[in-house]
């Protein structure tokens, strides 16, 4: 949490961002990629955080991924030794459980361009 905290104050829990994509990798392992965007709608920055150990997960196939509402952002939380990625603002894993796409994961990997 020590670095996931930082980003999300950095980038305003990337409120109105744009989620670009879902990769499934060979290994179950997800790769999402989140590009934080100027008001002109180009691109400033790019971060992926990469879910692996997954528990559980809703995903949402990109085509629809440009039309989620995220005036709320996302939420990153831990509980019980889980990760809990989410659209929109979430405070607990029920939260997360509710939210439109989901993943909860035992670690995580951000990678910030």
């Amino acid at each position: 949490m020590e670095k996931i905290s930082p980003l999300l104050e950095k980038y305003d829990n990337f409120k109105y961002a744009q989620l670009r994509s879902v990769q499934q990798l060979l290994d179950g392992s997800k790769i999402l990629t989140i590009a934080v965007q100027d008001d002109d709608g180009e691109d400033l920055n790019t971060v992926e955080v990469e879910f692996k150990n997954i528990n559980d997960s809703k995903i949402l196939v990109d085509s629809v991924l440009s039309y989620l509402d995220m005036t709320s952002g996302i939420s990153l939380i831990k509980e019980n030794n889980l990760y809990g990625f989410a659209i929109g603002s979430a405070s607990s894993m029920v939260h997360v459980h509710s939210a439109p796409l989901f993943i909860i994961a035992s670690d995580i990997q951000i990678v910030e361009s």
